[in-house]
């Protein structure tokens, strides 16, 4: 079936039965299915003016954002899903990355840190505390409470790694050469 007799279906059936979430839907995955990404944004952007709690529309949204390297719009995107699943690990940790990516670093850190507190042995947010204390770091080394956030991390992070066979010890001789140098 071609594009515009679909599109054609949907918007009739969206006519009759405008509350219709599934078409709706259908109808975004039509416009990303075609690579029409800019459609897709402006239909969801519509859709969750109607439906604004969908999070599974929110997290396309925000990953369509993310594909087009709009990531200021995608950290919207995150707070709205960490609003709607505070405790989601996977939301925490996608927010924090974002923040890292966008030079926001301490706040990056909050939220790696929170990510740290939900699941201790996260290695995603442990690695993700170690980089931004490293980027913070460059900024201020004569921070002390930055210097024992990242010795408590990377301790953490060996830890983790001690029991893990080769591919732990390999973790483990690389964190100790960045506290090596953090202590410099």
């Amino acid at each position: 079936m071609t594009m515009p007799r679909q599109k054609k279906i949907y918007n009739k059936i969206l006519t009759d039965k405008p509350e219709d979430t599934m078409t709706r839907k259908r109808l975004i995955a039509m416009y990303k299915q075609k690579g029409r990404l800019s459609e897709a944004v402006d239909h969801i952007n519509s859709y969750l003016e109607t439906f604004s709690t969908d999070s599974e529309v929110w997290h396309e949204l925000a990953e369509l954002y993310i594909e087009a390297g709009s990531l200021s719009r995608a950290l919207y995107c995150f707070e709205e899903l960490m609003l709607a699943n505070p405790r989601s690990l996977y939301h925490v940790l996608t927010y924090a990355e974002l923040l890292y990516s966008t030079g926001d670093y301490e706040l990056s850190r909050k939220y790696f840190s929170l990510a740290s507190y939900l699941d201790s042995t996260s290695l995603r947010a442990l690695w993700g505390l170690l980089a931004v204390n490293m980027a913070l770091a460059e900024k201020d080394k004569s921070n002390d409470k930055l210097v024992q956030l990242q010795t408590f991390t990377n301790e953490r992070l060996r830890n983790v790694y001690k029991d893990c066979g080769a591919h732990g010890k390999i973790a483990v001789a690389m964190l100790k050469d960045v506290q090596a140098k953090a202590n410099e």
